[in-house]
């Protein structure tokens, strides 16, 4: 790995695998090769709270364990089989936006994806990119959802 992108602050960027965090993956990873920085890519996880789960443990169905699955499938989404050197994922117990927050807390820029809600919905954050921006120690990155085909386009009176 080149000596600046070692030594230079991260990009952190967030996957939960819905598809706003797959296109916030995929300008975080652009961003990173163009800027020549490293990308760390984090996804977190809660410790289930059911009583099922308790009684009826099923270790393919633990959160950690689907939260690493989430983090591979999005990295062999957007990098293929090998992910570049430069890439480190990590999978953390813990609310969301507070993994993602102290994860960028040394870093450039964090990259978060912004749920597709519905259209009167849409202008809104959702909860964890709302933490992050108003909490994150660096710039955040919130990268919306694609506008679908037909939708209009906002216009101006001016």
């Amino acid at each position: 790995m080149e000596r600046s992108r070692m030594v230079s602050p991260p990009i952190v960027c967030g996957v939960d695998g819905s598809e706003a965090s797959r296109r916030a993956l995929h300008e975080a990873a652009r961003l990173a090769d163009a800027l020549q920085a490293r990308l760390v890519v984090v996804t977190a996880w809660q410790p289930s709270t059911t009583m099922y789960d308790a009684y009826f443990p099923d270790p393919e169905r633990a959160p950690k364990v689907v939260a690493a699955g989430v983090l591979d499938d999005a990295l062999r989404a957007e990098f293929g089989d090998v992910r570049p050197e430069w890439v480190t994922a990590r999978a953390e117990s813990g609310h969301a936006g507070k993994v993602l927050v102290e994860a960028s807390r040394d870093a450039d820029l964090l990259v978060v994806g912004s749920r597709g809600l519905s259209e009167l919905a849409s202008p809104f954050l959702g909860s964890v990119s709302l933490y992050c921006t108003t909490q994150a120690s660096c710039p955040v990155l919130v990268v919306r959802p694609e506008k679908k085909p037909g939708a209009h386009a906002e216009t101006s009176d001016a």
